[in-house]
């Protein structure tokens, strides 16, 4: 059995946070742990509060499942603040050197609820360069510090960082990965007047499955792009939904 991890918010509509990331393991035949870092008060078209949970309480969650078995790979979305992601990050390497780190940088939530304070911005470069994977989208791309001139990308720190393209424009969906030095693009159908809720969660969760699986990052991203063009088209309203999914070898 393949199991992975996500630290993330409890969101009521399971449009977001642990339950989106669970739902999209198992979608990929991947077990899903989680180690709650809020419990949010929210459905999936308003956002009340987050309710963050003491980091303290969040690394007692991750002591508790290690007791049982060791995990490799590892998902961080909502987290109170650097100093909250640090001493995940840090917890994380402590006890697991090699694993591998995912971290979905929320900083809204999709109905306005703003989480990161515009003077912490740079605070977050030194903590980035203990995670392997970081997937913003623009808005968040551009308050981490990250640009791109021309083709190249401009980084500031070893990580590997996937641009989500769903809040551009253009008649395609484009995410730009950068990875040990190359430039790689998924692309889908933009699906005009589609909004659906957690859909940076999904993305992220199903990417993390996919490595958890054995995958290349690039693989990991490619299949990840295509379980999203079917939650996208499924589901009612704002939630999105995957009807008998098949994921490809």
């Amino acid at each position: 059995m393949n199991f992975a991890v996500t630290v993330a918010g409890f969101d009521g509509s399971a449009g977001a946070g642990i339950l989106a990331d669970i739902k999209a393991m198992r979608d990929f035949g991947v077990y899903g742990v989680a180690a709650c870092s809020a419990l949010t008060v929210q459905n999936e078209c308003s956002f009340e509060s987050p309710g963050f949970l003491p980091a303290e309480r969040i690394l007692e969650q991750l002591d508790k499942l290690r007791e049982v078995r060791e995990y490799r790979f590892y998902k961080i979305g909502l987290v109170r603040d650097v100093e909250t992601l640090r001493l995940i990050v840090e917890w994380i390497r402590s006890h697991s050197r090699d694993a591998f780190i995912l971290w979905d940088p929320i900083m809204a939530a999709s109905a306005g609820f703003r989480f990161f304070a515009e003077a912490d911005a740079e605070k977050f470069r030194a903590v980035m360069a203990q995670i392997d994977l970081i997937t913003p989208n623009r808005l968040e791309f551009a308050y981490l510090g990250f640009a791109i001139s021309g083709e190249s990308f401009v980084p500031f720190c070893p990580s590997s960082v996937l641009l989500k393209g769903g809040h551009a424009t253009g008649e395609e969906a484009v995410d730009i990965l950068w990875w040990r030095g190359k430039r790689y693009e998924f692309s889908s159908r933009r699906l005009v007047g589609v909004d659906k809720h957690g859909t940076g969660c999904t993305l992220s969760a199903a990417i993390l499955a996919n490595l958890t699986l054995g995958k290349s990052l690039p693989e990991s991203c490619q299949a990840a792009k295509l379980y999203m063009e079917n939650f996208l088209v499924g589901g009612e309203g704002r939630i999105g939904w995957v009807d008998d999914f098949v994921p490809t070898s």
